[in-house]
């Protein structure tokens, strides 16, 4: 029986309806999806639906780390939950349950249990023995994955446990790509030199999230926010179908709120309609989501286009979005986006305005925030300035006030936020931790309340430079071009 009901509209009326210059190359045409799920009649999945691998990956001198993430993980599995535990030396291994058990189911005797043996069971040189490759993520996945492909569940999802010293050896996005469809992932690090880059990767990718606990005690409330999460789930996938006009691109289609994360298409068959293509999206509960369609349209391409008096100024469906088959769904709702070529349009290549313009500037803030920061760690302080000062503009041009006086005055003082003029901090004035958790909340966690739209009147007179600025900006966000706004300096 199903339990959500979904439709899906678009968030942003200005985004339904394109004017497009039919002597120009070529357009980016952003739209902003919205997908939203209400409770219906059913029954939330039961624990034992549920399977969560529990695997620890820590470096040989961080053993007393490694087993009060151990007791904290496991105390934090409710009744009933399927549960494993990975982890050890040289070759990751499931060390609990022992023998021909796939999955033990969470009571008070198996959380001792497992805890015990866990903590017991742990090689002399750690998680990470020398020469192992359990520093290796890729291997990690797999050995998770293929744990739950013994005995499948409804919701399969890994809980991956790091010091963040971990590596990729080649393999990681064929591993997390193998995944896909077999478990979803969080990732939590412990310890404030947590390197973030890879295990954020792996959980956006895999649906879940990466986020820091610095302790054991914080690190029992975080998994206990996730299997809360995960029990909370009423539909473990959703297909996404997005269907293209012809001579239309499918450039991307990414979730842009609650999280900020990378969508792949589903592999087609041979002989698939290529205008179709069908995004899976996973761990769904009550509530609303948000997602960018980005599509390529060149007037050469289109059928419909042409430079044929009738065709000009014609309403024509570009893109639609809507649900797969099986999914309850509002009868008859889908976000459709129409454009029309004409030679009366703006001159502009790139149409990217309202919402999905907004998420995209938080992305390049976020992007260029986190360049400065890992230019810090590496003593780059020339490269740091520049890209801290990137995310100073954006956020000016943002209006984030919030970003300006406390994710980036943690590293660097803010002289001039609307030209970009920042003064990187010394390292011993920095807090790595704070850090740290800036740059998770900025990479991934988004507001569905996107904040006021982009402007749209004040564009950059560079050439091939189509960003548009805050009518009170002096220069352009993008490439710093002096602007001719109303009320500033020409």
């Amino acid at each position: 029986m199903d339990t959500l009901r979904f439709g899906v509209t678009l968030a942003d009326a200005a985004e339904a309806q394109h004017r497009l210059r039919a002597d120009v190359d070529a357009h980016t045409v952003d739209s902003t999806v919205e997908i939203t799920a209400e409770a219906a009649a059913g029954p939330v999945p039961a624990p034992a639906d549920i399977g969560i691998v529990v695997a620890l990956d820590f470096a040989p001198e961080r053993m007393e780390e490694t087993r009060r993430a151990i007791t904290a993980a496991i105390t934090a599995l409710p009744d009933g939950t399927s549960f494993a535990v990975l982890h050890g030396g040289g070759t990751p291994a499931i060390r609990y349950p022992g023998g021909s058990e796939v999955w033990a189911y969470a009571d008070r005797i198996s959380r001792n249990t497992a805890g015990f043996d866990a903590t017991k069971l742990l090689p002399a040189g750690g998680a990470t023995a020398a020469g192992g490759a359990a520093g290796d993520y890729a291997a990690w996945l797999d050995a998770a994955r293929a744990h739950v492909a013994r005995a499948p569940r409804r919701i399969a999802h890994l809980l991956m446990i790091t010091d963040g010293r971990g590596h990729d050896d080649g393999r990681l996005d064929a591993a997390i790509d193998a995944c896909v469809g077999t478990l979803t992932c969080d990732v939590i690090g412990v310890g404030g030199d947590w390197e973030p880059a890879l295990p954020a990767r792996i959980a956006t990718r895999l649906h879940g999230r990466a986020e820091l606990a610095e302790d054991a005690e914080p690190l029992a409330a975080r998994l206990a926010d996730i299997v809360g999460r995960l029990r909370a789930t009423r539909v473990p996938a959703v297909p996404v179908e997005v269907r293209l006009r012809a001579g239309v691109a499918l450039l991307s289609f990414r979730e842009a709120a609650p999280v900020s994360r990378e969508l792949r298409p589903d592999p087609q068959p041979a002989g698939a309609d290529p205008c179709r293509h069908v995004f899976t999206t996973r761990l769904w509960a009550a509530g609303t989501r948000r997602y960018i369609l980005s599509v390529g349209a060149r007037p050469d391409g289109d059928p419909g286009a042409g430079h044929e008096a009738d065709m000009l100024e014609a309403d024509l469906l570009l893109a639609q979005v809507s649900l797969g088959p099986g999914v309850a769904a509002v009868p008859g709702q889908a976000a459709t986006v129409r454009a029309c070529w004409s030679y009366g349009a703006a001159p502009g290549r790139v149409r990217a305005h309202g919402t999905s313009a907004v998420y995209r500037l938080r992305d390049d803030l976020a992007e260029a925030f986190n360049a400065g920061c890992t230019a810090i760690s590496r003593g780059d302080l020339r490269a740091a300035r520049e890209m801290l000062g990137a995310a100073a503009k954006l956020a000016y041009a943002l209006g984030d006030r919030a970003f300006l006086d406390h994710d980036l005055n943690r590293v660097a003082e803010v002289l001039d936020a609307a030209n970009g003029v920042v003064r990187v901090q010394a390292d011993d004035s920095v807090d790595p931790l704070a850090v740290l958790r800036s740059r998770l909340s900025r990479g991934q966690d988004r507001s569905l309340d996107a904040g006021p739209t982009a402007p749209a009147g004040v564009p950059c007179p560079a050439p091939g430079c189509d960003r548009h600025s805050t009518p009170a900006a002096r220069f352009c966000v993008a490439c710093g071009t002096r602007l001719a706004a109303a009320g500033s300096p020409g």
